[in-house]
């Protein structure tokens, strides 16, 4: 009894209507109250699922003593059952075909919404600049001070070293304006290909970061718990990249 109330639900019956209609073959023509009494169902669930059964063309009725009795139809008019269903999916199919492309392009305009997601602690970082890596865009970083490349030059979960080494390998263009308190090492940068280092005035140095890669941009506060910004915009990537390239122009070379 279970397999058969499955199946019939698969093929696309409710539960209730299944039991209204294996009811129905058992007692052959019926009255209401009958049927009832036999699913135990409610009522006007019972009236329900007879009216959809009906529709389906599962169950018919004949009136007697201006009573409405019910029966179901022949199993095999389940195969009928089907045939309606493919042919409803087909046009179904069909109309949505038609909308396709507006539902498409109202995707498209929904996902260049603003996104923004916060990491943190150490763990949240390494995952912020593994996406920078795994973008395999140019990336573009403002402000990263004596502060900023101690941290990252020495902790275990985002070294520089590392963090170059899988540039290098991808060929990601990597251009980063320092402060000049770190000119040393702004020469060291400046060696590992796929890099340029510009220099700005000791005015610019600070503890954070903004780093611009496609249409994102995030910004990383470090120090003993770093944390990081990350915001998904193509409005607001073109903005900073402007603003990058402003600097840029008045940085000096290494």
């Amino acid at each position: 009894m279970t397999e058969i109330l499955s199946v019939l639900q698969k093929a696309g019956l409710s539960n209730n209507e299944a039991k209204i209609y294996l009811a129905l073959l058992d007692l052959g023509l019926t009255s209401s109250k009958a049927l009832i009494e036999k699913t135990g169902l409610h009522r006007q669930i019972a009236y329900d699922c007879l009216s959809l059964l009906i529709k389906k063309g599962l169950v018919s009725y004949v009136v007697q003593a201006n009573r409405k009795h019910f029966k179901a139809s022949n199993p095999k008019e389940f195969l009928e059952y089907f045939n309606k269903k493919e042919l409803e999916t087909e046009q179904q199919k069909h109309e949505f075909m038609k909308i396709l492309p507006e539902l498409s392009k109202r995707k498209t305009e929904s996902s260049e919404n603003q996104e923004t997601t916060i990491y943190s602690g150490n763990k949240g970082i390494k995952s912020l600049l593994d996406d920078m890596l795994n973008q395999k865009q140019e990336i573009l970083t403002i402000g990263a001070s004596e502060i900023s490349a101690e941290a990252f030059q020495y902790n275990l979960e985002f070294n520089l070293p590392k963090f170059h080494k899988f540039r290098e390998k991808s060929k990601i263009r990597y251009k980063i304006l320092l402060s000049e308190e770190i000119n040393e090492r702004a020469k060291e940068l400046n060696k590992l290909k796929h890099t340029e280092v510009r220099i700005l005035p000791k005015e610019f140095a600070s503890n954070s970061s903004i780093n611009i890669y496609g249409d994102k941009v995030s910004l990383i506060m470090w120090g003993s718990q770093p944390f990081g910004i990350l915001i998904k915009s193509k409005e607001i990537a073109e903005s900073q990249k402007k603003h990058f390239n402003l600097l840029w122009a008045i940085g000096k070379k290494v």
